[in-house]
């Protein structure tokens, strides 16, 4: 396709009309000559507006899917167990962010994540294909693999280790196949929204989809014997029983401005291939507390299970965890402190069939530098301790984790 500048085309234009115009120029007076100039000359104009907005249309629809993601390598090391603790350099994971523009109302996000297993292996997942519409402010609806909308950690800070300001997550909270105790993600629908109450707002999340399983994982350490890890139920829900939870909380402003209060919950049948037969009715409530504001970052959040057997007659079971995170920025440096603790039951076939269900404390204390907006480096000491349980063996160990993240 040829191009013009627009300059040569105005020139071009401007000549011919002037040489149209010269040839009946002994037939018409100066008013008349003048008045054929000027709508000629606006002839033009309109011609040209019409091309450059063409051409600035073709541009955009054009110009491609704008890509964005997160990076992160690192380097680890503890005086535990080397089967259980991994040391030395690593890469963190790759995370891809694709927003395809489809108008005001209709939205989609679609990320694909890379990762490096325990065994050094390139893993490829899907973390988030969802497809949603915007009614307004109250109500945006969503289909698809999305972050199970419980607590705030969740749907914070994402896959991106940029994002966070530490270089873990709680370990309870963390994804499925990372020490996670709870579905990270779940396939099925989301209606999220904010209505205005008072001087602040209301905000909800309800959700419905598959609940998960869990299954054999083969690259649990020798350790983990006859343990599994949660696994999504992505082409389908393998018992037919929805797993649902809900969201809800109260944005403050005016002298309480980055105050955020939430309840949520969630409510399920879990099925384990670990253990035969098992089905337990997951029930989770809890709350959280967040407070963004005056370079201080407060974050909180409690889980409560009481959890119910299904398939024998141990009856229900109660458990529970929750960690407390705080942070001050002083211009690029962020000094950090976290407490996390878990407390399971381990007659509760939910934790018991999971590699990652062991009761637990975490202590973690670090320090984040942002190089720019978009990247950081990270530093951060752990002493964590696992209970002696049924089926476990305690152990007490440090950890000094380092991390260079980066967000494009």
């Amino acid at each position: 396709m040829r191009t013009y500048k627009l300059s040569s085309l105005l020139s071009t234009l401007l000549i011919g009309g002037v040489l149209t115009s010269t040839s009946s120029a002994f037939a018409e007076t100066d008013a008349e000559r003048i008045k054929n100039l000027e709508a000629k000359l606006d002839a033009v104009r309109t011609e040209l507006s019409q091309m450059t907005s063409g051409m600035a249309h073709h541009s955009n629809s054009g110009a491609g899917l704008p890509l964005h993601g997160f990076a992160d390598i690192g380097f680890a090391t503890n005086n535990g167990s080397l089967t259980d603790n991994q040391k030395g350099f690593f890469v963190g994971s790759l995370s891809f962010y694709l927003s395809p523009n489809f108008g005001d109302r209709v939205k989609a996000l679609i990320e694909p994540n890379f990762e490096i297993t325990p065994a050094g292996e390139v893993a490829v997942d899907l973390e988030r294909v969802q497809i949603g519409y915007t009614v307004n402010d109250a109500l945006t609806a969503w289909g698809g693999r999305i972050h199970t909308p419980y607590g705030y950690w969740n749907t914070g800070f994402h896959h991106g280790g940029q994002m966070q300001t530490s270089v873990l997550r709680p370990r309870f909270l963390d994804f499925e196949d990372k020490g996670g105790i709870l579905p990270a993600h779940i396939v099925g629908l989301w209606g999220a929204g904010k209505v205005k109450a008072g001087t602040g707002k209301v905000t909800y999340d309800v959700y419905a989809g598959n609940g998960p399983q869990i299954a054999d994982d083969p690259s649990l350490p020798n350790s983990a014997t006859n343990l599994g890890t949660l696994t999504i139920n992505q082409a389908g829900d393998n018992n037919h029983q929805a797993m649902m939870g809900f969201n809800a909380g109260y944005e403050f402003f005016g002298n309480l401005d980055g105050l955020k209060l939430a309840a949520h919950g969630l409510k399920g049948d879990v099925d384990s291939d670990v253990s035969a037969g098992s089905n337990t009715e997951l029930n989770m409530f809890g709350g959280s507390a967040v407070y963004l504001a005056n370079d201080w970052e407060a974050l909180s959040e409690y889980y409560h299970f009481n959890d119910n057997d299904k398939s024998g007659n141990t009856g229900s079971h109660k458990s529970w965890a929750a960690y407390a995170q705080i942070g001050k920025s002083f211009n690029d440096w962020t000094p950090y402190a976290r407490l996390e603790k878990a407390v399971l039951d381990q007659s509760d076939n939910y934790f018991a069939s999971q590699a990652s269900g062991q009761s637990y404390a975490r202590q973690a204390l670090g320090l984040r530098y942002n190089l720019n907006q978009n990247a950081a480096l990270k530093i951060e000491l752990l002493n964590s301790d696992f209970a002696a349980e049924a089926n476990r063996t305690a152990s007490s160990y440090h950890s000094l984790y380092a991390q260079y993240a980066v967000g494009f």
